[in-house]
């Protein structure tokens, strides 16, 4: 796992966090979350960093399990533009519904899905 891995390292080359978080570019609290397995490093470069200042190779910081949860984080980050847009043209529905309109079954759902996880992303903000 990433943050075992990580933290391992660091502690073998006697690091303090902050020394670390310092020579790969990122911020404490961010090297703090990958230490306790929060989030991973979103950037290829964030990873790459990390296996050229500890000189291994970058598959040793990412076994199978991480590599899956950096696609899908990927991905979730990719979508979410689309899904930006995807929401205004479901408002502008929603707002010709209130001026008797018609939303569809399907269009309804992926409304209410949207508007789910926008409350979502706003209590983990």
């Amino acid at each position: 796992m990433f943050a075992q891995t990580l933290k391992e390292l660091r502690n073998a080359q006697n690091l303090t966090q902050s020394e670390l978080a310092k020579a790969i570019g990122v911020n404490l609290r961010t090297l703090q979350n990958y230490e306790l397995g929060v989030c991973l490093p979103k950037s290829p470069l964030t990873l790459n960093r990390i296996a050229a200042y500890f000189n291994v190779p970058l598959q040793s910081l990412v076994k199978s399990d991480d590599f899956y949860r950096l696609l899908a984080s990927e991905k979730k980050e990719r979508g979410r533009e689309q899904d930006r847009m995807e929401l205004y043209r479901l408002m502008q529905e929603i707002t010709a519904l209130f001026a008797g309109g018609h939303l569809s079954t399907s269009d309804r759902e992926l409304f209410l899905d949207a508007m789910t996880e926008l409350v979502r992303e706003s209590y983990d903000s």
